[in-house]
């Protein structure tokens, strides 16, 4: 009888090995990935190198498609860029309105709780700055009339030029 419990704790013991290894060898493997993605500066060279490469560009449609790309890539950024600030922006508020409601002891604890999370967001480098370190800065409030996007930005504010 004594044999298939050494059996079974010697399986569980390989699971458990197991499992733990492979979390810490994903982790290493998606911080290697978070640190390899591009910046967003690097976005439209590389779009357009993708599209050369895919569509078998000629150097004329290349020049031709480079400010197109550039154009259209620095509006995405800037709307991440401002999603972003929106959305911490948000997360602040709602913090705000839930300490608010606390009694001082668990406000206290949960202001722990938002620090350790903001610390592990930096471990895992979703801290980041939007747009990489040469990006404009959104600005911080809602622009009037409720519109998602900042000032100046959006498909009216450049137009396509055709030839």
């Amino acid at each position: 009888m004594n044999k298939p419990w050494k059996l079974i704790l010697l399986l569980i013991g390989i699971f458990i090995a197991g499992s733990v290894t492979g979390a810490l060898v994903m982790q290493k493997i998606g911080r290697a990935a978070l640190a390899k993605r591009p910046l967003p500066e690097q976005w439209a060279p590389l779009h357009l190198k993708r599209l050369v490469d895919r569509l078998d560009l000629q150097p004329e449609q290349a020049d031709q498609l480079r400010p197109i790309v550039r154009r259209n890539m620095e509006q995405l950024n800037r709307l991440r860029a401002f999603s972003l600030a929106e959305t911490k922006s948000g997360v602040e508020q709602m913090e705000r309105e839930i300490a608010d409601k606390l009694r001082p002891e668990q406000r206290a604890k949960f202001e722990q709780m938002n620090k350790e999370m903001r610390e592990r967001a930096k471990r895992l480098g979703h801290d980041r700055p939007p747009g990489g370190p040469n990006a404009p800065r959104p600005e911080r409030t809602r622009p009037s009339g409720g519109s998602p996007l900042p000032p100046g930005d959006g498909p009216a504010a450049e137009k396509p030029r055709h030839h």
